[in-house]
């Protein structure tokens, strides 16, 4: 069985979630997701809309939507990496069990971008490191993981991490901070 195949069929059980597909604390952008989600299922989305619709919200589906399209963004972000590369580096923070390291790690990164970003100015990187640490001592990133993939099926468990290995083989390059690895070793090895 191909790997499409293997992902779609994993999650098979997992319904489309019709007109609520978002997270109730959603709000900007959430009535537009509503909207074009509506009617479209896993096997419907386009690289078009990996890039109009989830890049940059992926955070906002629920569990069940979450679930429900994760097949989809996971062969698209895997086959169509030329056109979905930045939302594919947000999948793989997705699939990626979160730790405070992670943070302050790439907030540290900030100081190594060209000086013209004015990111490492520290009137913009210090409000910035704040807000991000905030964030995450809110406990909300690790809830959101937890929440998705605790109660995964083995068979489920086994698709991702089969994913993230044949991400890991054709992209790994792009993620030169053992990202992939990462995801890997602190949650999907387990289904190995």
């Amino acid at each position: 069985m191909d790997l499409r195949a293997r992902l779609f069929d994993a999650f098979a059980s997992r319904p489309h979630q019709g007109t609520n597909p978002v997270r109730p604390d959603s709000e900007a952008g959430a009535d537009r997701m509503r909207d074009v989600l509506a009617s479209k299922t896993a096997s419907d989305i386009s690289p078009d809309d990996v890039n109009s619709v989830f890049e940059g919200n992926l955070w906002m589906l629920n569990r069940e939507a979450f679930l429900h399209y994760l097949p989809a963004l996971m062969d698209i972000a895997l086959d169509r990496y030329d056109k979905v590369s930045v939302f594919a580096s947000e999948l793989i923070g997705a699939l990626t069990k979160p730790d405070r390291n992670d943070v302050l790690a790439s907030l540290d990164r900030l100081d190594q971008l060209p000086p013209e970003l004015g990111l490492s100015d520290p009137a913009v990187a210090d409000p910035l490191r704040r807000q991000q640490l905030e964030w995450f001592d809110s406990g909300t990133p690790t809830a959101i993981f937890e929440e998705r993939f605790n109660d995964l099926s083995d068979p489920e468990g086994a698709a991702i991490l089969a994913f993230l290995e044949a991400f890991r083989d054709q992209h790994g390059a792009n993620f030169p901070f053992g990202e992939l690895d990462t995801a890997i070793d602190r949650h999907w090895a387990q289904f190995g």
